[in-house]
């Protein structure tokens, strides 16, 4: 064990896999539509586990808004991610770390994941991403994203807000990016 200390993870990782992570990053960037042009290469990572997926995805949704924000001119100070009050505690841990507003949906009796309608209300123009759950830890239950996705798409044309609605899996979580 000792003599592994001296050989940072990382640079054996890269060396030995990263062909493998580029092709996987691609393959998932294509499965999902993302608007790659002919030939280009998607951009991305691969992480141990979905703890440090979701603190790279959230800072990235959070690059995005501020250099959207601060070529529009506007306020770049006050991004916030809209989540079920269910979700994995490392999106608390992403929103106090990295000073993003976590706006919850409370849960209720007898309905363990979030309402969408519920969610989409607490979306506004400094909101970054919204993060949906398949398989919530209190029950199993899928959160509704066909449902959310259709509500954020409503709201979008009402307000002008501009969402683009890619999807995302991180182990368990659904992330909407906006």
């Amino acid at each position: 064990m000792l003599a592994s200390f001296a050989q940072p993870y990382l640079q054996v990782y890269q060396c030995l896999h990263q062909h493998d992570v580029d092709r996987c990053v691609n393959m998932i960037a294509r499965l999902f539509n993302a608007p790659l042009k002919d030939g280009e290469q998607a951009v991305g990572a691969g992480t141990v586990g979905s703890s440090e997926a979701i603190m790279l995805a959230g800072l990235s949704f959070k690059h995005k808004w501020q250099n959207k924000r601060k070529a529009e001119g506007k306020p770049y100070d006050k991004p916030n991610i809209v989540t079920g009050a269910n979700v994995q505690v490392c999106w608390e841990k992403f929103a106090r770390y990295f000073e993003v507003e976590l706006k919850d949906v409370k849960l209720r009796e007898d309905y363990y994941v979030m309402d969408p309608e519920k969610a989409v209300e607490m979306v506004d123009e400094n909101t970054i991403c919204v993060c949906a759950i398949l398989g919530s830890t209190y029950n199993g239950e899928f959160e509704d994203v066909k449902r959310l996705n259709e509500l954020l798409e409503e709201k979008n044309k009402e307000t002008g807000l501009v969402f683009s609605f890619d999807r995302l899996k991180i182990g368990n979580e659904a992330l909407t990016i906006g």
